[in-house]
């Protein structure tokens, strides 16, 4: 082959320096003979491999293609998954939101019913000694006063009161009672 590309470049060449005289057909035909054989030559030993690296490159490319489309497909997938479980977790932080808030509200009002219940005792506890010691005093008051009574009877009895001894005798008693 070597020396058939040598040799056509030979005439090529010293026809390429002889003068123009039309077209030689001799030398047409053996350079189509030449093209055909080269292009003969080239598709049984350069043709086939060349096709069969194309063939390999473009198989390697699809299979490229088709794992990028699956990895696509693949990550649009996660993240659908991905939308649904933040949805359903921000759904759940909800209802636990809304849980606290309620047993909050309900501690609230645990709390405010049960400091209102012990400000009603201590309120009910203090008129209950209120009235006690009230009645204490009415009962001391009391008391007081039959002694008070006794005694006046007794100086009554012991003396004959006018009017003046009246005023006298109470205010006395009263002195003597503001001193005990």
């Amino acid at each position: 082959m070597k020396g058939a590309l040598t040799l056509n470049f030979l005439i090529l060449g010293e026809t390429a320096h002889a003068a123009p005289q039309g077209v030689q057909w001799g030398t047409a035909l053996y350079t189509l003979a030449l093209f055909i054989i080269l292009l003969l030559l080239l598709s049984k030993f350069a043709w086939e491999p060349l096709k069969k690296i194309m063939d390999e490159r473009q198989e390697g490319i699809n299979n490229d293609l088709d794992n990028a489309r699956k990895q696509n497909e693949d990550a649009k997938h996660y993240a659908e998954e991905n939308r649904a479980l933040l949805a359903k977790t921000q759904n759940e932080v909800s209802i636990i939101m809304e849980d606290a808030k309620a047993q909050a509200k309900s501690q609230q009002e645990a709390i405010i019913h049960e400091a209102n219940t012990r400000a009603n005792k201590i309120v009910s506890d203090a008129q209950a000694e209120i009235e006690n010691e009230k009645q204490r005093a009415i009962a001391d008051i009391n008391d007081r006063v039959a002694e008070l009574s006794v005694l006046i009877a007794q100086k009554v009895i012991n003396k004959e009161i006018n009017a003046q001894d009246q005023k006298q005798l109470v205010q006395q008693f009263i002195q003597e009672a503001g001193d005990k």
